[in-house]
């Protein structure tokens, strides 16, 4: 096989792996939403610069920009991170990278089948959902560090190249030139520092000097970009708009930096710090280069979040999945404290209620759009009723009386509920999937059937939001009669249903799948006048 076309093909085959890293890490994460990573990412988002460190101090561990860029790309995917939130950690990643010879030697390399063994292990040996979504999280990662490294190793044979050399030096000379070189080395190599450890192994040879070097090194950080450029293919467009944060942050600063030095002269004030080293200059001037583009473009990051949002505009499916009205400071006041909580619970079921209609949608459907979107608002009801529960134990260490407590432990009926009403509309998605793959089809009783049962849940979906919304708890107690009227149209389906399988109308397969929706239809409605009853139980203890 010719070497170009080898190459070629490693290239192709590092970036399927490389994005399907990404997919699995960010499906995980939906998942997930780890309590640690949603306290990191609250610290984070009170203060740019809290953004920036953690940036600064990922990448310095790791030595990739690119990886710390994709970790955030990953993170804005599953509706972790906000842009603005994303964007100060790039900001911080490209300085993390500029730190001492002794943390670059700490490659990702060096952990990627660490990472892939230990995620195997995680996801065979663990029983439950959590441990097991953990293991496809790791190997997430470590597939997605594999496609990086066999990109990069693609094209290992560059940096022995006379004819690679002999073109840095050629196009170092012209500044615009050299920026080019600089960007498209590292494009394809996939690291800056691999493009900026060349320049100094030059210059220790005293093939290149700092003049030549400098638009190169600039045209790195432009080049690096380009990774998690290709990690936002196919992700949400806040994701696409952070990866191209990124890029406009680098071209931002390549302005800045060439105005300093061919109008300023800066490289004088570099060369007088570092000496006659000509690779200490280098590493000086990249680092300098990073941390002027951050001190300059920290305080316009409103800035190029609308920007960049006007540039991709449109609305993305994610959902927030941190809670909005738990305030910490509340906690020492419970009944100001769970106030907060039912308004979590009245956004939560809306969630929850959208995510029916989208999977009731997917039996008639083949968009596999619509996975998505219920699966990310899966991930949001999880995420956010986990944060409830977690204020409410809070909440319930606080001395109070007989009445609090109890109207406490309605508060934790009313969360668990709500986790698992999410959890059958996820069911009545994958029912959908199975129906779709299994070519099957319900006759238009069945049809209408199934319609008049989710118009029924959808009445008792409304009535409950409607009755938290305006605190009418007379309108929470219809919720009993709406219910008792489902429970009245499941008997007739089903009795319908065994008729239409005894003459025949009703292939038997797919009947189970039509048995198995109206199931959760019914199973939502007992949930919704649960969480019904526990909130009327908690006013008429007031």
């Amino acid at each position: 096989m010719p070497e170009y076309l080898k190459t070629a093909l490693q290239v192709l085959g590092g970036l399927a792996l490389f994005i399907f890293g990404l997919e699995r890490l960010s499906s995980s994460l939906q998942k997930l939403a780890s309590n640690k990573l949603k306290a990191v990412i609250n610290i984070i988002s009170k203060n740019p610069w809290a953004g920036v460190l953690a940036g600064v101090g990922i990448t310095a561990i790791i030595q990739s920009s690119s990886a710390t860029s994709v970790m955030s790309v990953g993170f804005v995917n599953a509706g972790l991170m906000t842009l603005r939130q994303a964007i100060g950690i790039i900001m911080g990643a490209n300085l993390g990278t500029t730190v001492t010879a002794q943390i670059i030697s700490l490659k990702v390399s060096m952990i990627t089948f660490p990472l892939i063994i230990a995620g195997f292990l995680t996801f065979f040996i663990g029983k439950r959902r959590v441990i097991k979504n953990t293991g496809i999280a790791i190997i997430g990662i470590g597939i997605l560090f594999l496609g990086m490294n066999i990109m990069t190793d693609a094209f290992v044979p560059l940096k022995d190249s006379d004819t690679f050399k002999n073109l840095l030096l050629t196009f170092g000379k012209n500044p615009f030139l050299g920026l080019l070189i600089g960007v498209v080395t590292t494009s394809i190599v996939q690291s800056s520092s691999a493009t900026i450890g060349l320049l100094i192994a030059m210059a220790s040879q005293g093939l290149i000097g700092i003049e030549a070097a400098i638009p190169i090194l600039i045209g790195d950080n432009i080049g690096t970009c380009v990774t998690a450029m290709f990690a936002s293919i196919g992700t949400t467009i806040t994701a696409k708009r952070a990866a191209f944060s990124h890029l406009m942050f680098n071209i931002f600063g390549t302005i800045i930096f060439f105005i300093l030095i061919y109008v300023f002269r800066l490289q004088n004030l570099i060369i007088s710090i570092s000496g006659d080293s000509v690779p200490r200059q280098i590493a000086n001037m990249h680092t300098m280069f990073n941390f002027i583009t951050l001190i300059i473009l920290l305080p316009m990051i409103g800035f190029f979040e609308k920007v960049i949002t006007k540039i991709f505009p449109g609305k993305d499916v994610v959902v927030n999945k941190n809670a909005l009205y738990l305030e910490k400071r509340l906690i020492s006041t419970p009944t100001i404290a769970m106030d907060q909580a039912k308004k979590e619970f009245i956004r939560v079921i809306g969630i929850a209620h959208y995510m029916l209609n989208l999977s009731m949608q997917r039996l008639e459907s083949k968009d596999a759009e619509l996975d998505r979107k219920v699966l990310d608002r899966e991930a949001a009801v999880d995420s956010i009723t986990e944060d409830i529960v977690r204020y409410l134990t809070k909440v319930s260490q606080n001395a109070m009386g007989f009445r609090l407590s109890n109207a406490l432990t309605n508060l934790f009926h009313i969360a668990y509920d709500i986790e698992r009403t999410g959890d059958h509309a996820e069911s009545i998605l994958y029912l959908g999937k199975i129906k779709e793959e299994s070519r099957m089809r319900f006759s238009k009783a069945a049809s209408d059937e199934l319609a008049e049962a989710c118009l029924k849940t959808n009445e008792i979906f409304d009535t409950l939001i409607s009755g938290m919304t305006e605190n009418n708890i007379n309108k929470i107690a219809l919720i009993e009669k709406l219910e008792a009227e489902l429970d009245l149209i499941v008997k007739k389906i089903r009795s319908n249903h065994l008729q239409r399988l005894q003459k025949g109308q009703c292939m038997p397969l797919s009947g189970v799948v039509f048995s198995d929706v109206i199931m959760h239809l019914e199973r939502i409605g007992d949930l919704l006048f649960g969480i019904s009853r526990n909130l009327i139980n908690i006013e008429q203890k007031n």
